[in-house]
This record gives C-alpha cells, structure tokens and sequence, in this order.
C-alpha cells in the first residue's frame, strides 16, 4: 500500500530540546541562580591568591670548571659546564631554597581567625614568638593559639592532643623564655591593647626542612620569550608581602651561590700552590743556609772561580728540568687520588692551573666537571618521586664512570712518559757529575749546593707566579647573575570573580541542559507527535488530551468540554478512512500494544459522540479475557460477546440498550475458556454481518495486539483500525513492531489516536488550540493565578 509519508532518521532534534528548555525555563533559572549565589560565595570566602614575579638575567650559563687563570690568560679552557636549563632546575632546588630561607624569619607563621576564614599575617602580627636555640623538641607544624589575659599576661592552648596538657592552664608573660618540654621560647609584644584586640592570635612553628621543600616545589622559574638569558621566577600565594620577601633573597642567595662557584677553583688551585710552597720553602731554607756555610768557610771558592762552569749550568739546566716534571707527576698523583677516592670533581684542581698544557688530558678533566655538576644540580632536586629525573640521573653517572676510567688511563700514559723522561735526564745528570768529579772536592760541593738552590729558588718563584695569576683571577672574578627587577605582585590570580561568575552561569545553563538532554536521550517511550513520525508512518488520526475530571465518560461531562471536541476531530477525521457503501455498517476496531493506553476509554467515547451525532452506533466489548464495566452506560447485564458465540443464547439477548439514545453495547460476556477460537468461528462471520446490516457504526474494544493475537484477528474484518498511543506510556519499540506489521500488510486502513496528551509537552507552542480557558467549561481547570487576572 502507498505510505503517506517516510519515517524520520532518528537523531539530535535540536529544536525539540529548546522547547523541552522553555518548558523547564523556572528549572534553568533556579539552577543558574543557585550557581551565581555560590560563585558569590566562593567569591566572597576563598582566601586571596596572588601571583608574584621577579626577573634575573645571566650572562653566560655559569662554569664550574673554568680556571681562574684562564681568565688571566685571556681565553677559556674549558665550555660552560651548565645549560640555561640547568640553572632553571639549580633555582628550584631544595638546597639553595634552605639558603634563602636563613636569611629570612619564616621560623614561625602567624594567623589570625576571622568569621570564616583563617588568614596568615606577615610583619603584622601584634606579638613576635622568638625560638630559642637551645630547643630540642620543636612543636613543628602544631597550631597554638594565644590568648592575652591583659597587656601582658596571655595563655597558650592547642587541639594537638601531645601538646595540649603541657599548656592547659598556665599563664605566661610577654618577654620572659619558657621551656615546654624542651621547647625554649619567648612571646614578645609588638604593640599595646593585645587584651582588646578583636581577633584570634594563633602561630605554627615552621620546620625548615619541609619549609624548603614547599619553596623549592612552589616557585615557577620559566625563561622569557625572544631568546634573551632573562628568567622569570614566580610564586602564587596568599601572602604577596612574604612571597616578594623570598624572591627577592633568592635572587641573593642565587648571585652569591653563582658567585662562590666561579671562585671555588680559583680557591682549589691557591690551597694547592700553598701545600706545595710550604714544602719548598722548608727545603729552600736548608740549602740556604749550606750555602751560606760553604761561602763563610771557603771565602776563596765562587762561582767564577770554577772551571768546570759550564757543566754546572748544564747540570742545572737538566736538574731544572727534572724537578719541573716531578713537580707535575706530584700533581697527577694528586688527581689520581682525587678520582679514586670519588671526591666531589667539580671542586678539583684542574692542568691549566700548574700550567700543564697537555690538551687531552685539560679536555678530559673539562668534560668530567661538566658532568659532575649537571650530576650534583640534579640531585639538589627531589627525585623519589620523579623517574625522569632519576633515569637522566643513572645516564649521567653512568658517563662519568666511564670518562673516570679514560682519565685513570691517560694519567697511566702520561706516568709512563714521565718515567721514561726521568731516567733519561738521570743518564744525562750521571754523565754530567762524571765530568764534574774531576773538579777539586770543595769547588764541587760548593757547585752542588749552589745548583740546588738555583732549582729550588726557581720553583719557588713558579708556583708563586702562578700563586699570583690566581689570587688576581679569583678578585676579578664576577657573578653573571644580574637582578632585573626586585619581586612584585603581577596579578591576582585567585579569586577570579568575572571568570568564577561566568563559569557558574555556563554550569547553571549546562546541568539543567545536560539533564534534559539525557532524560530526553534515554527516554523509550512515546512523547511528540514528532517521536510518531520517527517510528511509524502510520498516519495520526487526532489527539485526544489529559482528562483531568473524575469521570472518564463523555455521558458524564459537558458537550462543550476540550474532551468532547476532541473525539468530535476523531469522528470527523474517521470519516474519510472508511469507505464503504453508506447502507452498511462500519466496523472500526481500536487496539493497542498492551494494557493501560487507553483503549477501552477510547473505544466508550467515540462511540458515545457517533451515537449523539444520531448514528445507530454499537460498541462491542470484544476482550473476553476481561470483561469491561458498562454500568455508566445503564448496561449490568453478564451475556454477552462469549455467550453468543458459544452457542448459549441468540443475538438479540446479548446486544442491550443504554441511556444514551443510539448507542446499544455488546458486552463481552462471560469469561471462556477459549476466546481465540470463539473469534474465528462460523458464528462470527455470522454476526459481523448481521451488526453491519442492522448498526451505521460497530465500535469494537479489542485485546491488546502486544499481548495476544485476537486484536490482529479482528483488525483483518475492520474497515478501519485505531491504534492507540498513549502519551509518556508507550513504548517506542511497540511503534516500531506495528510499523513492522503495518509495512508487511498484515494491517490495513490504520490510524494512531494520541491519547492522554499534555500540550505542554509538544513541541506546538499554542497548545495544539486546546488550553485552558479555550472553552467555558474550562475555565474552572484553569490555575488560580490566571484565573484572577481575568477578574
């Protein structure tokens, strides 16, 4: 048969969802007006944040390893041992943050309580709490609270059940030291009517150590766009006053730190040259003073006066020579000790120093402070629980235990060299003294002693040049860390009022919405004539609206009723889906899915309205499996429908008058044993014919088509079938199953009466044209508000 229209695709209806919106607009506005109270609130109570910022630049990433006498000889041994990076991660540590720290007076935090809220006070507390050094049981993160009996007298109480007895009654006085099992201290008055001072006074006792690690976690150190070496450093708290405080010692403690780090082998190198000038020193004084003996005692013998001069400046020649490389294999002794021994490397003594020129080795040494550092700067941070950090860590040692075993290796090279060097300059000096024993006894011995003086006066003079070159470096020496701006307060960055009221309107409008759209989405029954067109195309024969009386019958309520005028549109539209000859009856059968959608409410009313427009109208209650009640009608009569056909009483003894003029009701009689079969017996067909040749209109009450197979029997002999759909009730699978029904033919000439319908809740914005107030019966349903503004 041809549709008269398609199904819909089901999807997102968006302007159903509006109107659903507009039908619950108090709903909306309620939850929107609950958010913009509690933004209010939030607005109102939420502690203060603000956001605090300071810049540093750095001229060069700072050099662990670079020589102070490099600096002197104008050009850099060694690359910057540290990324930008890295002095990023150096700011955040733990350890330079507890340097800071000693600089301040953030021992002890100090809060006063309000009406809500509880706030920290910085440089305005009315009393100061001095901790003694002597103390050894500190009360760490304990909250006291002070009261002042008057001026000078006050009580100290707290909640933490350790402390609390040690406090309980007791009265201390402003300016004297207590000790509270082990806990030395001194509350001091900043000011005079603390007895009268309006607010609660209470203090924490800080503990240093998680004191730094929350400064060290908290501050951002970010650097700024364009490319420069420009830090920001920033710290979001409630306390700007106390947070510019500590950025601003930072920003010394870390010029310091930069500072000590470029002097610490300058340092190194002085405390080195210094061991070694103490032992010649003490050697040169000894050979002095033979010298001196020899001269007093042999006034004749100088140095003119030996012959063998010449081989005695060769001696010293080679002897200086000798002494120099012993003096640089003592150094690489000491820088095997140092690597053996897992000493701190950044702090050694590096080539360049002692003016040990070998390359390999100076880029060696320069690779092995570089990773000492990065190793050391990493381990500043808190790594238990940051496995990046630990793997890079492991990487890095990693490294360095192999660049360690380079250096052991190449100082094995060098001391091989070294050995072989020696014992060829002890050939050339035993050559040498052979030539010089020929020389008189005393002219040698004084040559001897004056050739060892030379060498010894000679080295002195070195190390003390180099002494020199460093000590000049290391007061040239200046820090690449220079303070932009001191700290100040940005922004604030909490609460942020515009931002918290908008976000709480977007949530006022998003969970009335949300939900909606969710009851909207997983609603499986039947709610708009919109929902019937997705799921069926089974034409709409009307709409019959939510009767709110206490009777259901038409018989019973006014003409004029919405009711009433509604079935009116069901009688007039009925008419054009019959068409048949006008002297036979029509048979109209009304089914549903199941129980409950009205069917039988239906099936009375339409053919009350048939019967009063003066057609012979007959309603046959044809569910035998629950007989209907006809009692409104004046029918109390138990034969009916089942009698009939049975076989146990005629025609004219089951069909019985009522009070309505034109209206006869067939009831459906008593319960048999097998309704079906009765239905599809001879006697039926029988009958059928004989109402259609005796009635204009045969309504029939059938049993639901969801449930049983006798409505579908029944709908094959209708000349037109009503399938209700109630409103809210029924379920959208039922559509889809008589859609499947009324697509296969087993259905034909078939109609949908939307019952028990809310015109609110259809997406008409006039209601359909029924409302209250639209007929004068009405008027009396209408809400009282509306019915005083019409008075």
């Amino acid at each position: 048969m041809e549709k008269k229209h398609a199904i819909k695709e089901p999807g997102l209806d968006i302007q159903k969802l509006l109107n659903k919106a507009l039908m619950h607009w108090y709903f909306i506005a309620a939850s929107v007006l609950i958010s913009l109270v509690g933004a209010f609130l939030v607005n109102r109570y939420t502690i203060p944040q603000f956001e605090v910022q300071s810049t540093v630049m750095i001229s060069r990433p700072v050099d662990e390893g670079a020589t102070a006498t490099a600096i002197l000889y104008g050009s850099e041994v060694f690359k910057g041992s540290k990324s930008f990076q890295n002095e990023i991660m150096l700011l955040k540590t733990k350890a330079l943050a507890a340097k800071t720290l000693q600089k301040l007076n953030f021992g002890v935090s100090y809060y006063q309580q309000g009406n809500v809220k509880l706030t920290e006070t910085y440089n305005t507390s009315p009393i100061q709490v001095v901790v003694d050094s002597a103390t050894v049981n500190f009360p760490y993160g304990v909250l006291f609270k002070v009261d002042f009996a008057n001026d000078n007298s006050f009580k100290i109480s707290t909640e933490n059940p350790g402390w609390k007895p040690l406090f309980d009654n007791k009265l201390f006085v402003t300016g004297n030291t207590y000790n509270i099992n082990g806990f030395f201290f001194t509350v001091k008055s900043n000011g005079e009517g603390l007895a009268a001072y309006q607010n609660e006074i209470l203090f924490i006792v800080n503990d240093p150590e998680q004191l730094a690690g929350y400064y060290a976690s908290a501050l951002d150190v970010s650097p700024l766009p364009g490319g420069a070496s420009v830090m920001a450093m920033k710290l979001n708290g409630p306390t700007p006053a106390k947070d510019m405080d500590f950025l601003n010692a930072h920003m010394r403690t870390y010029d310091e730190n930069n500072l000590a780090i470029k002097n610490t082998n300058a340092v190194n190198t002085l405390n080195f040259i210094d061991s070694q000038l103490a032992e010649i020193s003490d050697s040169l004084a000894i050979i002095e003073n033979r010298l001196e003996m020899l001269k007093k005692n042999n006034s004749s013998l100088t140095a003119g006066n030996i012959a063998a001069g010449a081989a005695s400046g060769a001696l010293e020649a080679i002897q200086s020579d000798r002494a120099s490389i012993l003096t640089n294999d003592k150094y690489y002794k000491y820088l095997k000790n140092y690597i053996v021994k897992g000493m701190e490397l950044e702090h050694v003594v590096v080539p360049s120093s002692l003016g040990i020129n070998d390359p390999i080795l100076n880029g060696l040494i320069a690779e092995l402070i570089t990773l000492q550092s990065e190793i050391n700067v990493l381990q500043k941070n808190e790594v238990q629980a940051n496995p990046r950090l630990i793997n890079q860590i492991k990487l890095k040692q990693d490294a360095l235990a192999v660049l360690k075993g380079n250096i052991l290796e190449s100082l094995a090279s060098i001391k091989a060299t070294n050995d072989m060097a020696i014992k060829e300059l002890d050939q050339k000096i035993a050559k040498t003294l052979s030539e010089l024993r020929r020389i008189p006894a005393e002219e040698r011995k004084m040559l001897n002693v004056k050739r060892l003086f030379d060498i010894s006066e000679g080295l002195y003079v070195f190390l003390m040049e180099k002494r020199a070159e460093a000590g000049i470096a290391k007061a040239a020496n200046a820090s690449d860390v220079t303070i932009l701006s001191d700290a100040y307060v940005a922004r604030q960055i909490a609460p942020n009022s515009s931002k918290n009221y908008f976000t709480a309107f977007l949530l006022g409008l998003a969970i009335p919405l949300g939900l909606i759209f969710l009851k909207e989405f997983f609603n499986n029954k039947i709610t708009t004539v919109e929902d019937l067109k997705v799921y069926t195309t089974i034409p709409v024969l009307g709409m019959v609206g939510h009767n709110s009386r206490d009777s259901s019958n038409l018989i019973n309520q006014s003409p004029r009723s919405a009711l009433a005028e509604a079935f009116r549109t069901v009688r007039s539209n009925l008419k054009f889906m019959v068409d048949t000859p006008a002297e036979e009856g029509k048979i109209i059968v009304i089914t549903s899915s199941v129980s409950g959608e009205g069917k039988t409410f239906s099936a009375k009313n339409l053919a009350y309205i048939l019967a009063i427009s003066g057609e012979r109208t007959l309603l046959v209650n044809a569910d035998m499996r629950k007989p209907n009640n006809n009692v409104d009608f004046g029918v109390n009569s138990n034969h009916g429908l089942s009698n009939y056909l049975a076989g146990h009483t005629s025609i004219e003894d089951v069909i019985h008058t009522t009070i309505q003029e034109h209206l006869y009701i067939l009831p459906s009689g008593e319960i048999p044993p097998n309704p079906s079969e009765l239905l599809l017996s001879q006697r039926m067909n029988v009958l059928v014919q004989q109402l259609k040749s005796s009635f204009d209109y045969i309504i029939v009450d059938t049993p639901p088509v969801g449930i049983l197979s006798d409505g579908m029997e029944l709908m094959q002999i209708a000349d037109a079938s009503i399938y209700m759909v109630r409103q809210d009730y029924t379920l959208k699978s039922f559509l889809m199953n008589i859609q499947q029904q009324y697509e296969a033919g087993k259905i034909k000439n078939t109609a949908i009466l939307f019952n028990d319908v809310d015109y609110k809740k259809l997406n008409y914005g006039y209601g359909y044209g029924y409302g209250y107030g639209y007929y004068a019966e009405d008027q009396e349903l209408q809400p009282w508000w509306k019915r005083l503004t019409k008075v």
